[in-house]
Formats: C-alpha cells, structure tokens, sequence
C-alpha cells in the first residue's frame, strides 16, 4: 500500500504542480470528491472558430462501469478537447488503432473500467483484470498493482467517455493496461506522432446501465 501512495502522490505532484505533502491516497481522494479539483476546470474556453465548454467526468459522473465502444481520437489543446475530425493523419490513427485493437482482442464483451466510489477501480482490458486505485484532476490518475501508474486525459460527452494519451505514448499506455505489445503498430503510430501535435488516442467508453 505504501507504494501505490508514494507512486500515486509523486504522480499527482508532477501533473498538478502543487504540493500534496503528507497527504494520504485517501485524503486527495476526498478532496477530489468534495468537488475541489473536479470543480476548477469547469469553465468556458473561447477558439478562432468557436466557443467550446470542456467536458470532463468529475468524481461523481465517472463512478459506474464503463465499456468498450470504439477506439478514440482526440485533438486536444490546453483544455480544450475534442474529436479530430477531417484530419488526414488523424484518420490514419484511427485506423491504426482499429486494427491494433482487433489483433489485441479489445472489444465490448472483454474491456471495460469500472470506478468506485471509495478510490478504488477494477480494470479489464482484452479479459486481462487488474485493480488498483484512481484520482481525477486535470488528468485521471490510475495507479495499478500498487506500483503502476498512468496519466489519462478524460473527456466525457453525451454519455461517452474517452480515455485517451499522447500519439507516441499509446502503446505503452495499452501494455500497462494489460494489452499485448505490436512492434510494426507501435513503430507506426510512433513515426505519425511526429506529425500529430495535440493529437491523442486511446478508448471511447459507453456507460453500463
């Protein structure tokens, strides 16, 4: 337990920048229930073409299990967050993912994420299930096996809910999720990162009734 809290507290100082020294695993979660941190990102972010209000889940929107849908692609700056549509190397992302996803066995009946209310969550991605512990700021952190750790850009839109990471991250982020590793996927996905700046990919998730 020690080190799932000094992996997760560690995590949380290096994606929030503020101090949470001396702070258990349990108290950052209650302050992130009291609607403290969930609550300081609400806000409404204007763009050359438009007016956009980021979507994320809170503490009390992401509780329940989540399954598989489909795979996601992201285009995200600052807290602005959306769906890349009409960008050719975005669409060959997704392409890549479809086909990764397929050849890992990644489908509704075998992944899902399931969020409890006390901290706690239950992850299973290709029927590989682990648990671990979850905090949600700016980035949902989800600490797994005591010792992994992962920063996750959620984004929650009429009743989706994407779990995404950085283009040349993916990989690596799907193998600490319980994934088989793809050499020619990864090495693919890593030569187009180069062309994708504030593209992200990862899982569209439906909620369970």
């Amino acid at each position: 337990m020690k080190s799932i809290r000094y992996a997760l507290l560690l995590l949380a100082v290096m994606s929030f920048n503020v101090s949470v020294k001396g702070q258990s695993v349990k108290e950052v979660i209650d302050s992130v229930k009291s609607g403290v941190k969930a609550g300081s990102v609400k806000e409404a972010v204007s763009v050359v073409k438009g007016a956009f209000e980021e979507k994320v889940a809170t503490a009390e929107t992401i509780i329940g299990t989540w399954v598989y849908k489909e795979p996601a692609v992201m285009v995200t700056s600052g807290r602005i967050i959306a769906k890349a549509i009409g960008n050719a190397s975005a669409g060959k992302l997704e392409k890549l993912l479809t086909n990764y996803f397929k050849k890992a066995d990644i489908n509704p009946q075998n992944t899902y994420f399931t969020f409890r209310k006390d901290g706690t969550f239950i992850r299973c991605v290709a029927g590989h299930k682990a648990e671990g512990h979850w905090m949600l700021g700016d980035k949902l952190l989800l600490g797994i096996h005591n010792v992994q750790t992962a920063a996750v850009t959620q984004h929650l839109e009429n009743g989706e809910l994407t779990l995404v990471v950085s283009a040349g991250k993916i990989m690596g982020a799907m193998v600490s999720l319980g994934a088989i590793h793809d050499t020619t996927t990864n090495n693919a996905i890593v030569k187009l990162s180069k062309k994708l700046k504030g593209i992200e990919g990862g899982f569209a998730l439906e909620k369970k009734p």
